[in-house]
């Protein structure tokens, strides 16, 4: 069994949409695997998936279904680094998310060159209980303090890492068109093209969601097009009965969508709205960005860096100013046709996942140049 080279910790799988972790190291992996590096990828078994959707030199590293059953995500973490260690022995791993980085200075106990990627502040989230906090700033704190190498990847982290570590580096997610799915899954709907909101993110407190349909419904009936909630994954069945009580008749919950299936909403959709109070930079905003659409979104500072267009935000947790912008993109779609080529535009010069693969992949050649000869990186070929 030969050993790999670079390993992904962090997420729930190479096939997994659960989130914006598991989309940035799929696409990393994707782009770093075409440059010969025997790559390996952390999640949950899944057999429904055939190795001919990946690359020959990208390995999966699986955990039992009933590791993440019982243990969670800390669970699938813990078991797929010590199999990492005693099967593939990788020279590099790569470690994605506040948590998870809680095992850095284990890793490096093993002599492994450690990258640590954080995605987002996550124990500055509003959901988690005293002990699940500690944990993760006992991640963050060891993200920063142990690992060889420490990203991140908004501005707004940048700042406030650098009085503690100057060597922090900037590491932007990627945009991607919504290219996949059939078109005829919006009329399927009952939806028309351009003809309605869209809201894809879990439905966590943290997003937003009930911010966003109290502002619907105080829409005047000529400008409340209709809003898709893509979302599922909540832990709180009191919030999901709250988010009921808030939506009027139409709202449309549609649960979690695979790719295939959220990527012909977000085509269609007349505007993306994402009115979060806390992000690190969403894969969702960029696809949508990608793609073309219109966007309203918080003005905080991960979407502000990202957007870099005042007709673009709302004042954050404010009914009033998100209720004027959905107005707005309702009564005016030359407006948001504007608006979303101004965006797809900033998306294509700022967010290319091959770049951002080249940066990484450069920061693991510092350990792994030595000892083997590698082509020439993705961001070196751009």
């Amino acid at each position: 069994m030969s050993r790999l080279d670079v390993v992904f910790l962090g997420g729930r799988g190479f096939h997994s949409s659960y989130g914006g972790v598991e989309n940035a190291i799929r696409e990393i992996a994707l782009e770093m695997s075409v440059n010969g590096l025997q790559l390996g990828v952390c999640g949950v078994l899944d057999r429904n998936q055939s190795s001919n959707s990946r690359p020959d030199n990208i390995t999966l590293v699986d955990c039992p279904k009933w590791v993440y059953k019982h243990f969670g995500q800390h669970g699938v973490t813990l078991y797929c680094m010590l199999k990492s260690l005693l099967i593939w022995r990788p020279r590099v791993m790569v470690v994605f998310a506040s948590g998870p980085n809680i095992v850095v200075p284990f890793l490096k106990l093993f002599g492994v060159y450690v990258i640590s990627s954080l995605r987002a502040v996550d124990s500055s989230r509003d959901k988690w209980g005293p002990i699940s906090r500690c944990i993760l700033k006992a991640g963050e704190f060891c993200a920063w303090r142990f690992a060889d190498s420490f990203t991140v990847n908004s501005q707004e982290m940048v700042e406030l890492y650098r009085g503690r570590r100057e060597d922090v580096v900037f590491l932007p997610n990627g945009a991607r068109a919504a290219t996949q799915g059939l078109d005829e899954t919006i009329e399927n709907l009952g939806l028309k093209c351009n003809g309605y909101f869209l809201f894809a993110a879990r439905l966590d407190p943290v997003k937003r969601l009930h911010l966003l349909l109290q502002a619907h419904a105080d829409l005047p009936s000529e400008s409340r097009l209709p809003l898709v909630v893509a979302g599922g994954h909540s832990k709180s069945q009191y919030y999901l009965d709250s988010l009921t009580s808030l939506a009027n008749t139409q709202v449309v919950f549609l649960g979690h969508l695979e790719q295939s299936e959220l990527a012909p909403l977000v085509r269609h959709c007349r505007s993306f709205v994402l009115p979060s109070a806390l992000e690190g930079m969403s894969n969702s905003l960029l696809t949508a960005m990608a793609t073309g659409k219109a966007i309203l979104a918080s003005d905080i500072p991960p979407n502000r860096d990202v957007l870099q267009d005042q007709d673009a935000l709302f004042l954050y947790d404010n009914v009033a100013s998100l209720r004027s912008g959905l107005k707005r993109l309702a009564n005016d779609p030359l407006f948001a046709a504007s608006l979303g080529k101004r965006l797809r535009q900033r998306a294509e010069l700022n967010h290319d996942w091959g770049v951002t693969a080249g940066t990484l992949q450069e920061l693991a050649l510092l350990y792994l140049k030595p000892q083997k000869n590698y082509q020439r990186s993705a961001q070196d070929e751009r």
